[in-house]
């Protein structure tokens, strides 16, 4: 099979978040298209997913596979849209980073990231806090504050500023046991005002299929 074509491949995670410190991982996210003939042939099964072991976190997800997922609300995707350190792109990779907000869903995103973020608080164990806590704690509280931005505004702020930053750094780097209860309390605000936020959309946000379709149509015709 042909090899695939690069679409977009930007920073997500720490670096982007302005979470990181000297020791901190880069996080690489990115979109790859397949030829036409890979996608359409009975004979062939092309990867979705491709995952690079090395020195730093390396993902990438085939085209049409990623706009299925950004419609779904996945915060994990949708980041890759929004992320403003981008590595490498090209005509595709800056049509779909202009044209981002087609793919949000309001329902979705509320969902996808209430079940994102009760991942998180199972991982971090706050009644028997370990060396993976503070990560998770930090992925919650910013998850929860990006997606009530985004159904606010459609936009989301890549990099975590202020006190609330002062806030998320403190935790990663810094947990003891007396921030339990002051991230009990972080948890139960940004809670409310993500519910907030959802129920002030109104359901403003819908995917426009027809325009993503159209896309694809052209991204692999030009493959």
């Amino acid at each position: 099979m042909t090899e695939p074509q690069t679409v977009l491949k930007v920073i997500v995670g720490s670096r982007l978040h302005n979470l990181f410190n000297e020791n901190s991982d880069y996080d690489i996210r990115g979109i790859f298209l397949h030829p036409l003939i890979d996608i359409i042939s009975p004979f062939r099964k092309p990867k979705n997913t491709q995952w690079i072991e090395g020195d730093e976190d390396n993902t990438a997800y085939e085209l049409r596979e990623f706009c299925k997922m950004a419609t779904q609300g996945n915060p994990t995707i949708l980041e890759i849209l929004y992320s403003n350190q981008v590595k490498e792109t090209s005509e595709l990779g800056r049509e779909l980073q202009d044209n981002r907000h087609k793919f949000l869903d309001t329902t979705r995103i509320f969902e996808a990231v209430k079940g994102y973020s009760h991942n998180q608080y199972n991982k971090m164990n706050l009644f028997e806090p370990d060396a993976r806590t503070p990560k998770f704690a930090v992925a919650y509280c910013r998850a929860m504050f990006q997606a009530a931005e985004l159904l606010r505004t459609g936009e989301i702020t890549c990099e975590m500023m202020g006190e609330f930053r002062d806030f998320l750094m403190d935790v990663k780097y810094n947990f003891r046991k007396e921030l339990i209860p002051i991230l009990s309390e972080k948890f139960a605000e940004l809670q409310v005002d993500l519910a907030n936020a959802h129920q002030s959309n109104h359901g403003k946000f819908k995917p426009n299929i027809p325009w993503i379709e159209e896309f694809l149509i052209r991204a692999y015709k030009e493959k």
